[in-house]
């Protein structure tokens, strides 16, 4: 099996692929991952509202920068999608 035709180029995806298309822009983030994280990486005297609050926006945050990265990197194919679906 050719494990390159599953390898997705977050880089320039392909929306012409349904697989694709389909794919999150942005992860999801759900309360498990979130009591997983705390568990696993604040000490028992950080666990405060106020540091679970801190980590659980720089995990926002860094969600939100990856997506916008991908969608910087797509803009001309959803562009000329877009335009083509028009069409």
């Amino acid at each position: 099996m050719d494990l390159k035709k599953n390898i997705m180029d977050w880089t320039n995806v392909n929306l012409e692929s349904g697989y694709e298309k389909s794919q999150n822009l942005m992860d999801g983030y759900t309360f498990e991952q979130l009591l997983l994280e705390v568990y696993c990486n604040l000490k028992e005297e950080n666990l405060t509202p106020e540091e679970i609050k801190k980590h659980a926006l720089s995990v926002f945050k860094a969600k939100y920068s990856e997506a916008i990265e991908i969608l910087d990197s797509n803009l001309i194919n959803i562009t000329n999608y877009a335009k083509n679906e028009r069409i």
